[in-house]
């Protein structure tokens, strides 16, 4: 359930966030790591992309990259920090191949985390979509059972946060049979800590 609320938390949180995380390097073995199952110089969708940081990182490998996400602000600022991506706004439920073209790998960073697991397998099969034949997918979910919910005060104002938590188990039920589990991808022990986890997924033929 991406609603309103949590639009509205990212399009405020945007600048703060981008402060952050530009200078925030811990996920950049992640995306060497994505980034060699890939073609040279692949076509990359950063999946909820929030203001680009990571898609800064994806085209540092030589990635051609565009960034999705449905926060406004996010989008912006992404647009201004790294103009050397393509950035759109869009609620990536309703992902258009036609639009976007085809990819060779798709870059989903914390953002299936706001993805019912009832609205997962659709949300999966645009994923597919849009990638080539052989094309992989990462998604770095927060692991467990269940929804956790937090209360963050944004600019004087307490906002409902829920972020789902997907088990490997699941994700691979949920994206059966447009994907094929491959492996873990690689992510820092202070991420793994926290409860994130890191899965690479193959796109059937």
């Amino acid at each position: 359930m991406m609603d309103e609320e949590t639009k509205q938390f990212y399009n405020l949180t945007a600048e703060s966030t981008a402060d952050r995380w530009y200078k925030n390097t811990v996920l950049m073995p992640s995306i060497q790591d994505f980034v060699s199952l890939l073609a040279e110089k692949p076509r990359i969708l950063d999946l909820g992309c929030g203001p680009g940081y990571e898609s800064l990182r994806l085209a540092s490998t030589g990635a051609k990259v565009i960034g999705v996400d449905f926060s406004t602000e996010c989008i912006r600022i992404a647009k201004e920090r790294c103009p050397q991506c393509q950035f759109e706004v869009m609620d990536f439920r309703q992902l258009d191949g036609e639009r976007l073209g085809k990819f060779d790998g798709v870059f989903a960073c914390a953002s299936l985390i706001h993805i019912d697991p009832g609205e997962l397998p659709d949300v999966l099969e645009k994923v597919a979509s849009v990638l080539k034949q052989d094309g992989y997918l990462v998604a770095i979910v927060r692991d467990g059972d269940g929804i956790r919910e937090t209360w963050p005060v944004v600019d004087g104002r307490k906002m409902r946060r829920i972020v789902y938590l997907h088990p490997k188990e699941s994700l691979i039920l949920l994206s059966a049979p447009r994907f094929s589990y491959v492996r873990k991808g690689y992510l820092a022990d202070e991420l793994l800590e926290r409860g994130w986890q890191s899965y690479i997924f193959k796109v059937e033929s």
